[in-house]
C-alpha cells in the first residue's frame, strides 16, 4: 500500500468517523472543560460580552440551560468514572419539545477572564439552534456538529496550501484522537489548535520564499495575535518569537520591537485576572512564587521532578485520554500512533532549501524549551497546592500547538551531529534521571 493511499485513508475515513464519534457518541459535557466552554458560549450568544464588575457578575438565561447545565445524571457522570448514561432518561431529554420558559440569574464570575475569539463560532451555532428552536441537548450537539466540520475543512485547506514535503507533518498533528477530541467540542482549544496549525504552514510556506512581502508579514502577524488571543494563559514566550523562524535578521529585529509591546499593551486588560489568580486561597500563588524565587535550584527541582513523574502522562494525553482523564486508548492504538510518529521522522529528507541555519535551530530549540518551562511553572504557581514539587494540571493536548514545531527541529537535527549529540545526551540523561526517580520515590 503506497504513501497516498495511506494518507488518502486518514484523511477521508479515519479522520471523519473519528469525529463523529467524538460528537455523537461522547455525552455531554464529557470533555475537559466543556460544561464552562458551552456557558461561555451561550452567554455570548445572548449578547453578554464582557464582565461589567469584579465580583457578583449574573445574567439573565433561560430555566432550560440552568437545567441542562446542572442535569444530575450529566453531573455524575463527570464525577462517577464508573457510572454509565441512563439511557431512557437520556433520549426522553434528548427528543423533548423546546419550550422556552422564564429567565434566571445566573453567575458568570467564573468565566469573566475566558477569551472571547475562541467562542464566536461556538455561540453563533447557539443563536442558529435558538432560531430553530433546538432544546439544549440539541443545541449542544449541533455545535459540535459545526465546530467538527468547521475544523476539518479547515484542515483541508491547510493541508492543501502547505508544500507537499510538511504534509505529513499536518496530517499527524490533527489526525491524533485527542486533536479530534477537541475539535468536536465546545471548547476554546478548536480555534486555538486551528490558528496554530495555520500559523505553522504560513511559517513552512515563507521559509520557502525568497523574500516575504508586506501582505506576508501581515497574515503571519494576524495569526498570530489570533492564537495569542484564542487562549488565557501558556503560549505567549512560544509564539511571540516563533514567527521570526522564517524572517531575516533585520526584519525580525522591526517586527519583535513593534510587536511585543502592542501584544503586552493588549494584555493589560487582563490585570485584574492576574491578580485575583494571585489571592486564591486553595493554592496560595504568592507562597509557591516565594518558594521558587527563595533558591534557584527550586526551579530546576520543579521542572525535573514534574518531567520525569508526567511526561508519560503527557505523551499519552496528547495522543488521547479523553472525558476528564478517566478513559483512554488501548496499547495498542497508542503504539501505532508512535509509529507513525517514528515513520514521519525516518522518511522526511531535508533538501537545502528546507534547511534552517544554526542560529534557527538555535532559537526554534530555545523557544520550545523555555515554553515548556514557562508552562510548567505556570502550573506549579497557580495551580499547585503547597507541599508537592509536581506541578499539577498540565494535560497532553496543551502540547498539541508545539508538536509539528517540534517535529519540525526533530528534523532538521536528524542530520546535525552537534545537536544529535546534544539529543542523544538528553536522551540518556533523562533515562538515568528517571530511573533514580523511580527507585528514590519507592524507597526513600
Amino acid at each position: 500500500m503506497n504513501k497516498e493511499i495511506i494518507n488518502k485513508l486518514i484523511i477521508f475515513f479515519l479522520i471523519p468517523v473519528s469525529l463523529l464519534i467524538f460528537i455523537f457518541l461522547v455525552p455531554p459535557f464529557q470533555k475537559p472543560d466543556e460544561q464552562p466552554h458551552f456557558e461561555k458560549s451561550l452567554i455570548i450568544s445572548k449578547g453578554y460580552l464582557f464582565c461589567k464588575k469584579k465580583f457578583n457578575n449574573t445574567v439573565k438565561l433561560e430555566k432550560k440551560y440552568i437545567d441542562f447545565i446542572k442535569n444530575p445524571y450529566l453531573d455524575l457522570l463527570t464525577h462517577g468514572k464508573s457510572s454509565k448514561l441512563p439511557l431512557p432518561v437520556f433520549f426522553k431529554d434528548l427528543f423533548s419539545v423546546d419550550r422556552p420558559g422564564q429567565k434566571i440569574d445566573f453567575n458568570i464570575d467564573h468565566l469573566c477572564s475566558f477569551p472571547i475569539i475562541s467562542y464566536l463560532p461556538q455561540a453563533f451555532t447557539l443563536v442558529i439552534a435558538s432560531l430553530f428552536k433546538f432544546n439544549p441537548f440539541f443545541s449542544l450537539y449541533f455545535g459540535r456538529l459545526i465546530m467538527g466540520i468547521l475544523g476539518y475543512f479547515w484542515f483541508l485547506y491547510l493541508y492543501r496550501k502547505i508544500v507537499d514535503d510538511y504534509k505529513p507533518i499536518l496530517l499527524f498533528a490533527f489526525a491524533l484522537p485527542m486533536t479530534l477530541h477537541q475539535i468536536s467540542s465546545f471548547s476554546y482549544d478548536v480555534l486555538h489548535i486551528m490558528f496554530a496549525l495555520t500559523f505553522f504552514v504560513l511559517i513552512i510556506n515563507y521559509r520557502l520564499k525568497k523574500r516575504v512581502d508586506f501582505w506576508q508579514h501581515f497574515k503571519l502577524f494576524f495569526v498570530l495575535f489570533l492564537f495569542l488571543g484564542s487562549k488565557k494563559i501558556g503560549y505567549e514566550t512560544f509564539f511571540l518569537f516563533l514567527f521570526l523562524i522564517p524572517l531575516k535578521i533585520k526584519p525580525m529585529l522591526i517586527l519583535s520591537s513593534i510587536f511585543i509591546p502592542f501584544y503586552f499593551l493588549s494584555k493589560v486588560t487582563g490585570a485584574y485576572d492576574l491578580h485575583s489568580a494571585f489571592s486564591n486561597q486553595i493554592i496560595f500563588p504568592s507562597q509557591q512564587l516565594n518558594f521558587l524565587l527563595s533558591n534557584p535550584f527550586n526551579f530546576f527541582i520543579v521542572i525535573g521532578s514534574t518531567t520525569i513523574h508526567r511526561i508519560g502522562f503527557y505523551l499519552q494525553s496528547m495522543i488521547g485520554i479523553f472525558g476528564w482523564l478517566e478513559y483512554g486508548l488501548d496499547p495498542l492504538s497508542y503504539f501505532l500512533y508512535g509509529l507513525f510518529f517514528i515513520y514521519i521522522l525516518m522518511n522526511f529528507n531535508l533538501t537545502k532549501k528546507y534547511v534552517l541555519n544554526k542560529m534557527k535551530n538555535f532559537l526554534l530549540f530555545g523557544i520550545l524549551f523555555i515554553s515548556y518551562i514557562y508552562i510548567i511553572l505556570l502550573a506549579f504557581v497557580f495551580n499547585t497546592q503547597p507541599g508537592t514539587l509536581i506541578a499539577h494540571g498540565v494535560q497532553g493536548r496543551y502540547f498539541i500547538p508545539f508538536l509539528p514545531f517540534i517535529i519540525l527541529f526533530i528534523i532538521q537535527i536528524k542530520n546535525n551531529k552537534i545537536f544529535q549529540k546534544i539529543l542523544y545526551y538528553l536522551i540518556v540523561m533523562f533515562l538515568i534521571s528517571a530511573t533514580i526517580y523511580s527507585v528514590i520515590n519507592r524507597y526513600y
